[in-house]
């Protein structure tokens, strides 16, 4: 027996023994159909890169519906009767693109591209499902599934809404101006021929069809049933044991909860009509196998149907903020509610809102049984061989009840609750006295869900005076308290996040009179109102230098939003293809004695298992050393390719599993034993913070860099008549979150003598250094080939040359091709992330000015495990920023901590650096009481740029107005407040090696292709290339095109980093197109009016050579400055710590942008990742393991597209020109990111009031990065006994 289904109108089928019975349908459409356009990464549905579009038949209307996937998540098996759409099937270069494709990549919205398929998928499927009528808030919510690290998401939204029936016309026109054109009509918008047909392409014909598939070598079966009562026959004759068997939908819980691996019967319910089926009547009876989209449907349904429904509104909007729409298109009713009866430490949304509404649970028994029960019932309850039929919502009398629910997670879109609240009271006649409560919580504890207590308390009482108000939320903090039964890290917070929403509930129900609620208190009455979100941009362009300076969108950007740009693990694969997958040691500092990996070798499949003892030469993929062959200061220090002695921290690789695909790597991984030594009885300190409160410095640190002492520090008497100053500044880790996950695949040569490397890497020479020494080979033996990768962001610098080593290591001793995809959890775990650190400064500061007299700072840096990429020399170079550092003295320090070697993260140490001294000046601004611009202007450098830029700064974002605005605000909202910071910038860009380009001119026709010393990593880097050469050749930019980088054509190539990659090559290849144009000179001249195939045509018969290279050395550039300032103005929710970025405004100077659409996109990307590091990314480790416990996308959350501001403006400064840059211009890639700094002032002015209004001193606030709503409500000073009416 087999399934059905068709992908992009071609009809597969499947029979069981094909594929695993847990097998993707994200694994059949990569390795079986070999699309590979819908890319994985996280494979739990937490990324969006994987999603697809699905049309089924509704087993209920028999009408076929269109929906987005989760493609890693929803099983191929349960494909059977469907049509599936890829990114590859709704538009090609070859059939004419979409126009979701063409909008999304004319309005640059890619940049990596790695999540570009995903996007459009997302995009598309939305636009289908509603026949082209979309709102732009139904633009931004349905991305809610799709993570882009790139581009800070606006060019996305603005893509995107542009199809959006409410989109403003002056969005089109503006883009028009950039000669970007909106193409197609919504009414117009081509839908591929398959949909909803009756021909051969659709497998509509058979979604009725029972189907029945045994796994034999496996032990298992696959049924997929029409009937509750097929359900039971399957449950009966399979004989089935609890736990051995689940009914399977969408699949969705694996993304939250893994499978177990004793399931040996699964039973594909979606096509059962009366479990998917509705009635609004007296009451509503939903079936249990409803998804969450059409819940929220049927809920609005009742809502305008019927009034005594009409809290089904509300719950209806909670619903919708659960989890993302690819999850809730698949995901149902009946397994939310499993999932929290499973695992009672789920905090699930629906199983709240039920539980306060009194939703009534209907389950049949084999016997033909029904059983009636209330959520709280159903937890209890022992569903074997049970199922769940529907769900009733009662009837309320809206007069008198009322209803309200919230959610507090980590960011605004697709993360699970801190906490979640539903409350439904029943008010008496005269709507004054509670007669009846009902308060429900989850994410307080795993055995806590009703504050039955607080109920009783409320009943008959009236809420709305402080004295009852205040008794009821003492009762209930006592029985929250009690309810947090097992430890938590955050349980305070969360207790008093849930007392703060019921105060909320009481403060929007309250009647309005002022004698009963002061309007002051009155904004505690809901969230912060998230509008759509928009941005401005403005920037110069030089029509004379076109290409250059135009506003072009990337070579690469059709390619990407069609899923035809070709990333490593988009090759195609071998026939004797192998896949790697590190094994991890699970313990810190203890000496690793044996390693037993016959289990794993035990699995058919599996072919071998090396570790540190297999590798012929160098155990060290650290391959670059500084003073012996670079000039950038690594330190010579070994970092190992696999641990050959004490595992140093928990995820340290101790081996390699090589095996016949991807998952059975993974799994075999996971069965290899270690042995290891006793403890060595130190303490387990996985951040700097945790060894500096431990005081176990003595063999922890050392000084990374002699003290930088200013020729005026030791003046005498020079701090005479000062104020001094001391303070402390916390920087925390960030994980890079790249999109394209570690990737390597290895080649070895017929002879074994060589390898052919696919690397997703920043840098060939070190993943050909690494290699090299590790097999013995010489380096011209190893060719390191790069194509597109997908983001880096400096996670693929040192750490791809890590991954590279590996993959060849298990490519060498098998002599086959082995690929090696490192899973999300993996590199988690084991591969570093950004520099942590803290400084402490003394600042003696003359009073009456703010000017610094003498300063003296530690930067003191976390390095992990390794010394080996301390950031310290590049600290020292931006901490003075653009003031006059005379008078300051800078220690650097390094200190060794039990987590895994700190690595390159967008601007490392600068944007530390460039937060502290501005630290520095706002605390010295507090102190002193001065204006932050007059203490900066007070100790700018003199004739620095910084000295104009800054104030005509402050009166073009109008800061005094807007300051002046806040504070009102501010005097007359207690539980909302607003802040507002600008910050400057100098980011010093300076170079340590060198990168080539050769340029190729073909005779021909004249095209030209450019082989450059860096790859394409989404910066654009390709694209200004080719604008440089069409530029200096004065040819067109269509005949330019930019080859992969390789090693042979670049070798010894300086590492792509420190945002001067695009100078290096921009600059090599101008100069090689200069070497060119001379040569062709003398053909010009005695041809004036030829066209330029002509000039090539007559070069290439006169045996002038057509090929130039040229390697830019370091001393062919000189550094410079990036200027920049920024804006911001955040709102805070003092209730819950939540914070929102109400407007940010960015001036940049790229002095002559080579692509001002570039450089916008890159200033967006960085600022917004350096909004997750100030806010809502953060690092969690047990201290007693040392293991990081979010390591997942469940719980590791980076910023989503309702994060980012919600006015966003960027502007390049205008009438700017750089000498000492390639054509004029200057880099962005890295220097935004050191502005994110300003949210934090901005959020500390907002906290001081919040504090005043507390009652708190007026003191110095000390916060850091990675400050999350629990951070932030922490530091508010709010306490329960300030929850008051008036």
């Amino acid at each position: 027996m087999h399934i059905k289904f068709t992908i992009n109108g071609k009809l597969y089928q499947v029979t069981a023994g094909e594929l695993p019975i847990d097998a993707s349908l994200n694994n059949f459409i990569r390795t079986r159909a070999h699309l590979t356009g819908t890319k994985f990464m996280c494979l739990e549905g937490g990324c969006g890169v994987c999603i697809v579009n699905v049309v089924d038949t509704h087993p209920v209307t028999k009408q076929r519906i269109t929906f987005s996937v989760n493609s890693c998540l929803f099983s191929v098996f349960s494909c059977h009767g469907m049509d599936i759409l890829t990114v590859e099937g709704i538009g090609s270069k070859a059939a004419g693109y979409h126009p979701v494709q063409e909008r999304l990549a004319q309005f640059n919205g890619t940049q990596c591209g790695y999540c570009s398929p995903g996007m459009v998928m997302s995009m598309y499927s939305l636009l289908e499902a509603n026949k082209g009528s979309v709102t732009m808030e139904d633009v931004e919510k349905a991305l809610a599934g799709n993570i882009c690290r790139c581009t800070g998401y606006r060019p996305i939204l603005d893509a995107f809404k542009s199809f959006a029936i409410d989109a403003p016309p002056e969005n089109k026109l503006a883009r028009r101006t950039l000669g970007i054109a909106c193409s197609s009509d919504i009414e117009d918008l081509p839908r591929p021929s398959c949909i909803g047909c009756e021909r051969e392409c659709s497998a509509k014909g058979c979604f009725d069809e029972t189907v029945e598939l045994q796994f034999e070598h496996q032990d298992r079966h696959w049924f997929r049933v029409r009937t509750v009562d097929e359900i039971f026959d399957v449950l009966r004759e399979e004989d089935v044991s609890a736990g051995t068997y689940m009914l399977v939908a969408g699949n969705t819980g694996h993304g939250v909860y893994r499978r177990s691996t004793e399931l040996r019967v699964f039973i594909d319910v979606r096509n059962v009509e009366e479990l998917r089926n509705y009635w609004i009547g007296s009451s509503v009876i939903v079936g249990a196998n409803v998804t969450l989209s059409e819940l929220i449907e049927i809920l609005r349904e009742a809502a305008r149907t019927d009034r005594r429904f009409a809290y089904c509104g509300e719950m209806a909007r909670h619903v919708e903020e659960i989890a993302h729409p690819a999850v809730r298109h698949v995901g149902t009713i009946a397994g939310n509610l499993t999932l929290k009866q499973r695992h009672p430490d789920f905090p699930s949304d629906l199983y709240v809102l039920f539980e306060a509404i009194g939703v009534e649970m209907t389950i049949a028994s084999p016997s033909g049984a029904m059983e009636k029960l209330l959520p709280g019932q159903f937890l209890s309850f022992n569903m074997h061989r049970r199922v769940l039929l529907n769900v009733t919502l009662p009837p309320l009398d809206s007069e008198r009840c009322v209803f309200r629910s919230y959610k507090v997670a980590a960011r605004a879109q697709n993360a699970s609750a801190h906490v979640n609240a539903a409350f439904l009271l029943r008010l008496c006649a005269r709507k004054i006295n509670v007669e009846q409560a009902c308060l429900c919580f989850g994410g307080i504890g795993p055995k806590f869900s009703r504050a039955s207590r607080t109920e009783q308390y409320l009943e008959g009482k009236n809420p709305f005076n402080n004295v009852m108000l205040q008794e009821t939320l003492a009762v209930l903090n006592a029985e929250l308290a009690g309810g947090q039964t097992e430890p938590a890290a955050n349980a305070s917070y969360r207790r008093q996040v849930a007392v703060g929403l019921l105060y909320r509930f009481v403060l929007h129900i309250a009647p309005r009179d002022r004698r009963v609620a002061n309007p002051v208190v009155r904004s505690g009455g809901s969230a912060i109102e998230r509008p759509i979100s928009s941005g401005a941009q403005s920037f110069d362009t030089y029509p004379s230098n076109w290409p250059l300076t135009q506003a072009l969108p990337k070579l690469e950007a059709f390619q990407q939003t069609a899923g035809e740009l070709i990333y490593v693990n988009d090759l195609p694969s071998r026939p004797d293809e192998l896949h790697a997958a590190f094994v991890l040691g699970m313990v810190v500092r203890r000496e690793l004695m044996a390693i037993d990996p016959s289990a794993a070798l035990a699995m058919p499949g599996v072919v071998a298992f090396y570790s540190a003892k297999d590798i012929p030469g160098r155990n060290d993929f650290a391959s670059l050393k500084g003073g012996y062959n670079t000039a950038f200061p690594f330190r010579n220090v070994p970092e190992e390719i696999l641990c050959s002695g004490k595992v140093l921290y928990h995820g340290q690789p101790v081996g390699i599993v090589v095996a016949k695909t991807f998952e059975l790597a993974a799994e075999a991984a996971t069965m290899v034993q270690m042995t290891y030594g006793e403890p060595d009885g130190e303490p387990i300190l996985p951040t700097i913070d945790d060894v500096l409160a431990h005081g176990s410095t003595a063999n922890r640190t050392l000084t990374l860099e002699p003290d930088v002492v200013g020729r005026s520090y030791n003046r005498p008497g020079s701090t005479t008549g000062t104020v001094r100053i001391t303070g402390t500044c916390h920087f925390r880790s960030q994980a890079h979150f790249t999109l394209e996950p570690q990737t390597c695949l290895c080649i070895p040569s017929e002879d074994g003598t060589g390898m052919d490397v696919y690397s997703a890497t920043q840098s060939t020479h070190m993943v050909q250094i690494a290699i090299a020494k590790a097999l013995n080979m010489r380096q011209s033996s190893v060719r390191v080939i790069v194509g597109p990768v997908g983001g880096s962001f400096g996670a693929k610098l040192s750490r791809g040359a890590w991954v590279a080593s590996a993959c060849a290591l298990a490519a060498y001793l098998t002599r086959r091709p082995v690929r090696m995809v490192l899973p999300f959890e993996t590199t988690m775990q084991a591969i570093g992330k950004r520099n942590g650190g803290r400084c402490e400064y003394e600042v003696d500061v003359r009073p009456t000015d703010g000017r610094i007299v003498r300063l003296s700072n530690t930067y003191n840096e976390d390095e992990g495990v390794s010394q080996y990429e301390t950031m310290a020399m590049l600290f020292r170079e931006a901490f003075r920023n653009c003031y006059s550092d005379d008078s300051w003295r800078l220690r650097l320090l390094g200190t060794l901590s039990d987590s895994p070697s700190t690595t390159w993260l967008r601007s490392p140490a600068i944007a530390e650096a460039i937060a502290t001294i501005e630290t520095i000046m706002e605390h010295v601004a507090f102190v002193t009481g001065l204006d932050p611009l007059a203490v900066r202007l007070a100790n700018i450098q003199p004739g620095s740029s910084m000295a104009t830029l800054l104030p005509a700064f402050h009166e073009q974002v109008d800061f005094k107005v807007r300051k002046a605005v806040i504070d009102r605000f501010n005097e007359t909202n207690r539980w909302k407040k607003r802040g507002i910071a600008i910050v400057p910038m100098a980011h010093p860009i300076n170079y340590y090696g060198g990168m080539n380009a050769w340029v190729s001119i073909y005779h021909v026709d004249g095209s030209v292709a450019v082989t450059i010393g860096a790859p394409e990593i989404g910066q654009g880097i390709n694209t200004k290339v080719a604008q440089v050469v069409a530029h200096t050749l004065g040819i067109s930019l269509a005949l330019i095109a930019v080859k992969p980088h390789t090693s042979v054509g670049s070798p010894n190539a300086f590492i792509e980093g420190g945002s001067i990659s695009t100078d290096l090559v921009a600059y090599a290849a101008r100069r090689a197109c200069e070497t060119l144009l001379e040569r062709i000179r003398p053909v010009r001249e005695d041809n004036r009016t030829a066209p330029w195939e002509a000039i090539v045509q007559t070069c290439y018969q006169r045996r002038i050579d057509l090929t130039a290279s040229y390697n830019a050395k370091r001393t062919d550039l000189r550094g410079y400055t990036v200027w920049a300032l920024c804006a911001v103005e955040v709102e805070v929710d003092v209730l819950t710590g939540q914070v929102q970025l109400q407007r940010v405004d960015i001036l940049e100077d790229t002095g002559e942008s080579m692509n001002p659409l570039l450089d916008i996109g890159q200033i967006e990307g960085a600022f917004v990742m350096a909004l997750g590091y100030q806010l809502l990314e953060e690092l969690r480790y047990d201290r007693g393991t040392g293991a990081l416990t979010n390591y997942r996308t469940w719980n590791y959350k980076p910023p989503s597209g309702r994060d980012i501001p919600v006015d966003m403006r960027v502007r390049l400064l205008q009438k700017s020109s750089n000498p000492a840059g390639v054509l004029r211009s200057k880099t962005t890639g890295e220097p935004a990111y050191n502005l994110g700094i300003t949210v934090q002032f901005a959020l500390r002015y907002a906290l001081a009031s919040a504090r005043r209004d507390a009652g708190l001193p007026i003191e110095w606030i000390e916060l850091a990065t990675s400050f999350t709503p629990e951070k932030v409500l922490a530091v508010t000073g709010t306490t329960i006994d300030q929850f008051v009416l008036h």
